[in-house]
């Protein structure tokens, strides 16, 4: 027989873990009751969809389409290139904002599974889940590691108050079958993208996002109501997705 001290003790040691475990789904969601999946429909064809300007400087490519609205400003292509098709506030561009909002309120509306004890994304590796931090802006220092053994379909979304800030040479990491489409960071307001960071995912940002040199992203980049700004960066649309 156990003495209650040992009970205790016992309970302590089964209960705790780390932000740098792997995160599991909580039992409410396992059992079906979950958010319906966040989509990006239209958008998923672009790489980068600004609601004011698109701006690029030197020899950023962006593999797949391009646009803005309601803005009509779109610079720097060429030299920098587009592969699909240019909207600059055309129908396709309106689609897609369109799109870009949808799937930002859908993933707000999530039920968040996950807070996390820390505001750097750096160095944790995490299950799919809806993730919220303890403070109102985030950063990404290091290789955020993003586990799909649990799920490969399963979403990775991270709800972001206000900024979200990746530092020089960060990167997302997706092992065991995670897939980029099924990544959302929403932002509360703006990101910056530190020079050399290799992203990937989905980055909706209810202001702007601005890539520092040799940036790069599998996904689609959406600012809903300002620009985006790119400095010979590298930006790859994912028009299929598994959820």
């Amino acid at each position: 027989m156990f003495s209650n001290t040992k009970l205790a003790l016992l309970f302590l040691l089964t209960t705790q873990f780390t932000d740098n475990c792997l995160a599991h789904p909580s039992v409410e969601r396992s059992l079906g009751k979950r958010s319906p999946p966040v989509v990006m429909g239209a958008a998923s064809a672009f790489g980068a969809i600004a609601a004011s300007t698109l701006t690029s400087t030197g020899n950023t490519v962006i593999t797949g389409d391009c646009g803005t609205s309601p803005g009509t400003s779109i610079t720097g292509f060429p030299p920098g290139v587009c592969t699909g098709i240019t909207s600059a506030g055309g129908t396709l561009a309106v689609n897609a904002e369109a799109a870009c909002l949808t799937a930002y309120n859908a993933a707000l509306a999530s039920t968040p599974t996950t807070p996390l004890s820390v505001s750097n994304l750096g160095g944790l590796t995490l299950n799919p889940g809806v993730y919220t931090f303890p403070t109102s802006a985030v950063t990404l220092s290091g290789i955020l590691t993003l586990n799909g053994t649990l799920n490969a379909n399963g979403q990775f979304i991270f709800l972001i108050d206000t900024t979200f800030t990746t530092a020089v040479s960060s990167e997302v990491l997706v092992i065991n079958g995670a897939q980029a489409c099924n990544i959302y960071f929403i932002v509360g307001t703006s990101a910056s993208i530190g020079a050399a960071s290799a992203l990937q995912g989905n980055l909706l940002a209810y202001t702007a996002i601005a890539a520092y040199s040799g940036a790069s992203n599998k996904g689609t980049w959406c600012a809903l109501n300002a620009a985006i700004t790119l400095i010979d960066d590298s930006l790859t649309a994912i028009t299929t997705c598994t959820t």
